[in-house]
């Protein structure tokens, strides 16, 4: 297998040349007890979403707060912000707050009626480095239907603003998952030109155990689930064992 200069997750302050390695598990949680089921299931990564609130909503501060209580430094946190468009007057702006939160999301749904939006979001990447915290650029697979900018000119613009990050998921969360956008020819060229541009990758959007398959061995620096361990759906009870599971299931397709 080929091999691929990746860049160390486990420390987002930092950065270590590596060679590839399995992609390790991020999981979205909405309060600390999901945190601790996250953690007790074998997440590597700990990202905080709100999932009645949109496809990146953010949840609460004094929620945000109690994660960080709950996961006490044992793993690295992310927080979802919303959309670019509602960041102007967003309450989650008082999630840059919160210090122990280090990496940050803004979706870029309706983007492409903004003739500003990459002005906005360079914007936006500052304010976010100004409260040392990284902003994670954002590709809808489903760019069309979110009417987002398209998935190269995202990458294209993240190398641009030195943007560490590069997530790709999907704006709808009712039923169809990546695949059913993004061929795994597709989906393997953008990271293929995500990992040139130095921007490690984080792969998401209803994944489920069955469609791990479908995705390339590599580069995936990150694999983002939710509802995949959660009972019903993604705004339903999330459970240890289907965590457990995820993760022997990826283990399965990488195996490292």
């Amino acid at each position: 297998m080929k091999s691929y200069e990746l860049t160390g997750i486990d420390s987002p302050g930092q950065t270590t040349s590596c060679l590839a390695q399995p992609p390790k598990l991020l999981v979205s949680i909405r309060s600390a007890a999901e945190a601790r089921i996250a953690l007790a299931g074998g997440a590597d990564w700990i990202d905080m979403k709100e999932p009645l609130a949109g496809p990146l909503g953010a949840v609460e501060v004094e929620v945000a707060r109690a994660i960080v209580a709950s996961v006490s430094a044992r793993r690295p946190l992310s927080a979802a912000l919303g959309e670019l468009t509602s960041w102007a007057d967003s309450r989650a702006r008082h999630l840059l707050e919160v210090p122990e939160i280090s990496v940050v999301k803004l979706g870029l749904s309706q983007c492409t009626r903004e003739d500003n939006w990459m002005r906005r979001w360079t914007e936006a990447a500052q304010e976010v480095r100004a409260a040392e915290k990284e902003l994670v650029a954002v590709v809808y697979a489903d760019a069309q239907q979110a009417q987002a900018p398209p998935p190269l000119e995202i990458v294209s613009l993240a190398s641009a603003c030195s943007c560490r990050y590069l997530l790709i998921d999907t704006f709808s969360k009712h039923g169809a998952s990546l695949p059913t956008y993004l061929s795994r020819q597709s989906l393997g060229e953008i990271l293929q030109l995500a990992k040139k541009s130095g921007l490690q990758t984080v792969v998401a959007g209803g994944l489920v155990q069955e469609t791990l398959g479908q995705l390339p061995h590599g580069p995936i620096d990150l694999i983002g689930v939710r509802g995949a361990v959660c009972e019903a759906g993604r705004s339903s009870a999330m459970r240890r064992d289907l965590v457990e599971r995820f993760c022997g299931a990826m283990a399965d397709r990488w195996p490292g």
